[in-house]
C-alpha cells in the first residue's frame, strides 16, 4: 500500500504532466486538481499554481496571486525549492518590489541547503561573480560548491566544480589554512 506522500506527489506529477498538454482543457483541469492540492498545503503544487497564474497555463494570468502562492510555496511545510530558488532570484536580480539581494541569497541558500543543484549553481555564480549589492567572494563561493559535492551529486555540480577550479588556478589560496 503506498503511503499519503507517494500518492500525492504521484498525482502531482502526474497533473504537472498534463499542465504541458496541448489540450487547453485538459490544462485547465490539470490547474483546477492542482489548485486544490496547493489549498491542501503542497508546497510543490503551491508553486505550480504560481507558475500557471504567472504564465497562463490552464487559466487566466493574474500576477498578484501568481506571486501570492509563489510566496506562500516558500513557507509551506516542507518548502518547495522551486519557489524558494525563484522567490529569491527575483530579489537578486531585483524584478520585483522592494527586492532585497541579501533576502535573496537567503531563499536561494535555502534552496540549494534543501538539495537544489540548479540553486546551488546560482549561487556560487553570485558569490563568485558578485551581482548588484552583493561582492564577489571566492573562498566563499569555493566553500559552497566544494561542501555541496557528495558520491551522488549531481554531473552538472561535478561540472561547475572542475570549472570553478579550472578558472582559479592555484586553488590553494582559495582553500581553508
Amino acid at each position: 500500500m503506498q503511503s499519503t506522500d507517494q500518492t500525492t506527489s504521484l498525482r502531482l506529477a502526474s497533473l504537472t504532466r498534463d499542465l504541458v498538454s496541448c489540450d487547453e482543457r485538459n490544462r485547465a483541469n490539470a490547474y483546477r486538481d492542482m489548485l486544490e492540492l496547493a489549498e491542501n498545503g503542497d508546497g510543490k503544487a503551491m508553486f505550480q499554481v504560481a507558475r500557471c497564474l504567472n504564465q497562463g497555463i490552464g487559466v487566466d494570468t493574474d500576477i498578484t496571486r501568481a506571486d501570492h502562492w509563489l510566496r506562500l510555496a516558500c513557507i509551506a511545510k516542507p518548502a518547495s525549492t522551486d519557489a524558494l530558488f525563484t522567490y529569491g532570484m527575483s530579489h537578486v536580480l531585483k524584478q520585483r518590489a522592494g527586492a532585497d539581494p541579501v533576502k535573496g541569497i537567503q531563499y536561494i541558500e535555502r534552496a540549494a541547503s534543501a538539495g537544489y543543484v540548479k540553486a546551488t549553481i546560482e549561487l556560487v555564480k553570485i558569490v563568485e561573480h558578485g551581482m548588484t549589492d552583493i561582492k564577489p567572494d571566492l573562498r566563499r563561493a569555493y566553500r559552497l560548491l566544494a561542501s555541496s559535492l557528495s558520491e551522488k551529486s549531481d554531473k552538472a555540480l561535478y561540472a561547475a566544480y572542475v570549472g570553478f577550479v579550472e578558472r582559479h588556478q592555484p586553488i590553494t589560496n582559495l582553500l581553508d589554512s
